[in-house]
């Protein structure tokens, strides 16, 4: 049925109001389009490297950080209407780049300012000198390096994790001859990464050793070295030491002395050189094989005299 006049006109007005109310909302979609804030920022992308990777306490490495604008173009450009096109630079700009220490690990290199422009692709470098602590305990510290850009970049703050192991070098003994003209030593790097210059040097007085010193190079984690020294002690000598000299990255270190009993005094392993360990296998044997039979005899005898 079709509204009366008076119905009718306010049908109408109601449309009319709807129509004004959907033109207010697109114009208003489209005023909030066109000055909405499009800020496009290059990528940039932070890796670090340690130097030597495990650092003991006393010890000074590099800590290397590397920027990489990952953008693949110097300019994007972006449609921020049908007829205006904004053209964003894709190169970031460096200002300032610093590394903090913390308790145990002093930064003794200064911070870079004002570096200029990092391109599209292009990769930037920050070396920083580092220097542990004497007393340093077993731990992974985390340094802070902070990046501040210019113009629409974000500045960044990254964790640089760098790891402190107190371990070394560690000495054997393996095998001293009958006479103390001979030792055996095993040398063990129980460290978890490589150390260099690996050397087991002599400390003490009225021996020589043959060779004087024993170089043994470069050592992987967990890597084992077997060494033989000829020894001359002097009479009265009763013990001797030996230690490891090595490098941490560049930083040298010693291990603990490694105290060796000769001349018969209460010595660790007494073996002749040119011995065969079967036969000393076999000897032990034998005597275990007596006192057991020795034992059984007797306990039968005391048996046999107590049914009498």
């Amino acid at each position: 049925m079709p509204p009366d006049n008076k119905d009718k006109g306010r049908y109408d007005s109601m449309k009319i109001t709807r129509i004004i109310g959907c033109l207010l909302i697109l114009i208003m979609v489209q005023v909030s389009v066109a000055d909405t804030d499009i800020t496009v920022r290059p990528s940039v992308m932070v890796d670090y490297s340690v130097d030597p990777a495990y650092l003991m306490p006393g010890d000074e490495g590099t800590v290397t950080v590397t920027l990489n604008n990952a953008a693949k173009d110097y300019s994007y450009s972006v449609f921020v209407d049908n007829r205006t096109k904004e053209v964003f630079d894709l190169s970031a700009q460096v200002l300032d780049a610093s590394l903090s220490g913390d308790s145990h690990i002093q930064v003794t290199s200064n911070s870079y300012y004002d570096v200029g422009l990092l391109g599209p692709g292009d990769t930037i470098e920050f070396a920083y000198s580092i220097k542990v602590s004497e007393d340093a305990p077993d731990s992974i510290r985390f340094l802070d390096f902070v990046f501040i850009g210019g113009g629409d970049m974000y500045d960044v703050k990254w964790k640089i994790p760098v790891t402190i192991d107190t371990s070394g070098i560690k000495l054997i003994n393996s095998e001293v001859g009958r006479n103390s003209d001979f030792i055996v030593l095993d040398i063990a790097n129980v460290r978890p990464n490589t150390v260099k210059a690996v050397t087991i040097v002599p400390v003490t007085d009225n021996v020589e050793f043959r060779p004087a010193q024993y170089f043994i190079g470069t050592m992987d984690s967990d890597e084992m070295f077997t060494i033989q020294f000829d020894i001359e002690p002097e009479d009265g000598v009763e013990q001797m030491g030996v230690k490891a000299v090595f490098k941490n990255g560049n930083n040298w270190h010693e291990s603990d002395i490694q105290t060796i009993n000769v001349n018969n005094s209460k010595p660790l392993i007494i073996v002749d050189k040119d011995s065969n360990p079967w036969l000393v296998f076999g000897i032990v044997g034998s005597m275990i094989a007596v006192i057991i039979i020795f034992f059984v005899v007797m306990r039968k005898r005391r048996s046999s005299r107590e049914e009498i």
